[in-house]
């Protein structure tokens, strides 16, 4: 860990408090999502809360179609740019743009979606849901990230993540208020949206402009190879609740999500932190900086999965209440994709994308997928896709991303100093 320090350069306290803000935001996001889940499956019920994630697997494939890859794209073009104001003004306003022009389609994708009888009786559901994308398109994270000025979405954050979990607390208190939750979800979201497009224009002094089309064309080009990668990514991200759900138990949803809150709980710093050198490995092309952050990454993510591994029974009791108890193996097995998933985060953003290597990055989401996707078919076809089945399966496809990733790092030598 302090070999890690002392590679940093002038710009260690931009670093530091970068990772200092992202990881207070991502804590308390994610630790808001873990009480409200212990709260909602003790006052909903395992199958209702089921439910409600399994719905959000399937609108996160349209919230990806949303952000088109601009929250690493985006700010790659941010840092490069952030002293051309005309330029800046250009890039915000193409995004904003396209993410509507996104919103729309997707719109319309859930509605026609709403008509297959898998989904028509969630219809009204998926489609309150979908406008949680609007915040999506309002708040320029993005925007943060690349100026390296994180502490207002730290804020912004924090509050509307505070006006869910206390209305949630005041509103849900039976099994009957499902939709009430869903319509406090959804306001939250759009209250980040709203607070993050106020603060960027009037502090950032930033106007909207018209932009031809060729233009608008350019950036959606540009980002494209990020969206196909991190869409594929999601297939296994969120299709294993979406299958689990489709195919299994909306308990078993339950289980599974709750025991993947824990594990990513445990993720969070790798992940904040590699949006937090991003930006500096971008300029500097830091290889050693880089190459003690897998190091410390790995070791870490080894302590942390061993401690879920074996405080497996009690973290299911704690998060889920006794009910979950019967998912405490599938926590165990979970838990070892905490130092794959760290290394994940750190070599695809500050390794292979700082670098300019979007091919492998992209290979290593694109490949996985399809292994994914291949396997899962003949799961399919041989009647053997369950529970247990899928999970293995999770797991499999995120250490072999981490794996071609590693790959990739030291085949371009990105992390030999």
């Amino acid at each position: 860990m302090m070999n890690m320090f002392k590679a940093l350069n002038s710009n260690n306290q931009i670093i530091l408090k970068n990772f200092s803000y992202l990881t207070l935001m991502k804590f308390f996001n994610i630790g808001v999502k873990i009480v409200l889940a212990a709260y909602l499956i003790r006052i909903l019920g395992s199958e209702k809360y089921g439910l409600i994630t399994w719905l959000d697997s399937v609108i996160q494939y349209f919230i990806m179609i949303v952000n088109f890859g601009f929250n690493i794209y985006a700010a790659k073009y941010i840092v490069e740019n952030k002293n051309k104001s005309t330029k800046i003004n250009e890039i915000v306003s193409s995004i904003f743009i396209i993410k509507g022009c996104l919103f729309i389609f997707s719109l319309i994708c859930v509605l026609f979606l709403g008509s297959f009888e898998t989904f028509s009786a969630y219809k009204r559901l998926l489609l309150l849901l979908m406008f949680s994308g609007i915040g999506e398109v309002l708040f320029p994270v993005w925007f943060f990230q690349g100026t390296e000025n994180l502490k207002p979405a730290t804020i912004i954050v924090f509050l509307t993540r505070l006006f869910l979990l206390v209305g949630t607390v005041i509103f849900v208190n039976s099994q009957y208020d499902l939709l009430s939750y869903i319509l406090l979800f959804v306001s939250s979201s759009l209250l980040m949206g709203g607070f993050g497009i106020f603060y960027l224009f009037k502090y950032y002094n930033i106007r909207i402009v018209l932009l031809p089309i060729n233009k608008l064309i350019h950036y959606f080009r540009e980002s494209l190879p990020f969206f196909i990668g991190r869409f594929l990514s999601l297939v296994f991200n969120f299709g294993t609740i979406f299958f689990i759900g489709k195919f299994c138990l909306l308990e078993q949803v339950t289980g599974f999500d709750t025991g993947l809150k824990i594990v990513m709980l445990g993720v969070i710093p790798f992940e904040m932190l590699q949006q937090a050198v991003f930006p500096t490995i971008s300029r500097t092309k830091n290889k050693k900086l880089l190459k003690n952050l897998v190091y410390v990454s790995f070791i870490v993510g080894v302590f942390i999965g061993s401690i879920i591994f074996l405080m497996a029974d009690y973290f299911m009791v704690w998060f889920g209440g006794e009910e979950m108890l019967q998912f405490a193996p599938s926590l165990k097995l979970l838990a070892i994709l905490s130092p794959f998933v760290s290394l994940t985060f750190i070599l695809g953003t500050c390794s292979l994308v700082a670098f300019g290597f979007y091919r492998e990055y992209n290979f290593s989401l694109i490949f996985t997928s399809i292994v994914y996707i291949l396997i899962l078919i003949v799961l399919y076809f041989t009647g053997k896709i369950n529970f247990w089945n899928l999970i293995y399966l999770r797991v499999f496809g995120d250490v072999l991303m981490a794996l071609i990733r590693l790959f990739y790092s030291f085949k371009r030598k990105t992390i030999i100093a």
